[in-house]
Formats: C-alpha cells, sequence, structure tokens
C-alpha cells in the first residue's frame, strides 16, 4: 500500500530522501508531465475542428490562414500587477506533495512554514502569485488533492490579446 500512497501523492513522510519509493514518485510527476502536454495539444486540436465544422456548414470555404502552432502567444493588455490571475490553495486540502512547485516553471509556489511536529509535509503556499501566467492553468490537474483554484477564466479573457 505504500507504493500507491506515493504513486497517488499521499504519502505522509516529509521528504523523499532516502525513500525506497523514490522513482514511484519521479514516475508519477513524469505521467503527469506528459498527460499535460497531451491535454495542451488536444486543446489546439479541438478548435481547429471546430473551425472546419463551422465552414462547411455554412458552405463556402473559409479564407486560408497559417495553421495555428500548439502553442498561442499572448500578449497582456494590462500591467501584470492589475490582473489578478493567480491559484488559491486550500490548507486544508494541500498534502505537501510540491507536485505545482515542481511543474510550475515562474516558480510561483513555494513551501509554507514546517511542521511543528514534524510529522507532516509543509504545507505550500501561493509566494508570488504574479510571476503566475495570465490563463494558465495547468496545476489544477496536476494537483492530486485538489487544493489548487483558479478564477474563471471567461473573466479575463479581456485582458489577453492572441499574436500569431
Amino acid at each position: 500500500m505504500l507504493v500507491l500512497d506515493c504513486f497517488f501523492g499521499r504519502c505522509e513522510k516529509p521528504s523523499c530522501d532516502g525513500c525506497l519509493f523514490k522513482p514511484v514518485r519521479s514516475l508519477r510527476l513524469f505521467l503527469k508531465s506528459r498527460s499535460m502536454e497531451r491535454f495542451e495539444e488536444d486543446s489546439v486540436d479541438t478548435e481547429e475542428a471546430w473551425k472546419k465544422e463551422v465552414a462547411s456548414l455554412i458552405g463556402s470555404k473559409a479564407p486560408d490562414s497559417k495553421p495555428s502552432s500548439a502553442k498561442r502567444k499572448k500578449r497582456l493588455l494590462a500591467p501584470r500587477e492589475e490582473i489578478p490571475w493567480f491559484p488559491t490553495i486550500n490548507p486544508d486540502l494541500c498534502n505537501g506533495c510540491a507536485d505545482c512547485k515542481v511543474l510550475c516553471k515562474p516558480g510561483v509556489f513555494e513551501p509554507g512554514p514546517p511542521d511543528p511536529e514534524g510529522i507532516h509535509r509543509p504545507k505550500f503556499l501561493v509566494a508570488h502569485p504574479y510571476q503566475c501566467i495570465v490563463l494558465c492553468d495547468r496545476c489544477v490537474p496536476i494537483c492530486t488533492s485538489g487544493a489548487i483554484k483558479l478564477p474563471p477564466k471567461e473573466d479575463f479573457e479581456k485582458f489577453v490579446e492572441y499574436v500569431d
């Protein structure tokens, strides 16, 4: 059962140092990162499929345009400090697995204060909220405990312009 706890992020050890199951955690992080890459690619493909379907229903040929790349570049229409897009972590749900810190390249997450009893891993905090990329939501599905929440994307589409 310890292997399953480690794989699903429910391990209660304060750290992975010297743990026999450290490769299991590495495998979990690797599989999650692969699934996130697949998720990003699928979202672009569904948009292209939608455009083709609409064009076929209208009956007119859509104007030729450049095929969109897997990642669309964004440009902010307001200063980043004025856009309140950042995650929040529910400390009651956070299990301290550090998956969010490993995944987040801008470095939004940091470990909180250590457990006074030294039994549990430290909970994670949003230490640098304005380093979060606007409309990025990769950390939400990676969180095994469901502790990370983001505001609705629809409210923040007005702050972003997509550039080709």
